[in-house]
């Protein structure tokens, strides 16, 4: 029998229903249900509304080389001025403990650096644009 909880989620409440199982009850997967909804703003909950996360992420624009995945930056090894060919290896992403090289698709000069090593990134991010 599912069990009803509600949960605070970045300062909006969301009602969840919940399967619990006993030892050896094979899991039984009901149809899936409406996508949980915010339940309306209560007074305590509307005195102190929290702030929304704000994504680093951009659009990226013609000569942008962008993450390929989500990671923080280890290491930049270009600089704004500097002319890259393709290939070279621009910075190093780490992602659970993989550094992977961020590689050059395009040759020409380096016009922004838009990260710095310990900035974290999200996939499709601009980090560096090449003119």
């Amino acid at each position: 029998m599912p069990r009803q909880f509600k949960v605070t989620v970045n300062g909006r409440e969301y009602e969840v229903s919940v399967l619990e199982l006993t030892a050896g009850q094979a899991a039984q997967s009901p149809a899936p249900a409406a996508v949980a909804q915010p339940m309306a703003a209560t007074a305590s909950s509307a005195a102190a509304p929290a702030a929304a996360p704000r994504s680093t992420a951009t659009a990226a624009g013609a000569g942008d080389e962008v993450a390929g995945m989500g990671g923080v930056v280890v290491e930049v090894n270009v600089k704004v001025g500097q002319t890259v060919a393709a290939g070279d290896r621009l910075l190093v992403l780490e992602a659970m403990k993989m550094k992977t090289p961020v590689i050059a698709t395009r040759a020409g000069q380096v016009m922004r650096v838009l990260v710095a090593p310990g900035d974290a990134v999200e996939g499709g991010q601009p980090l560096v644009t090449i003119a």
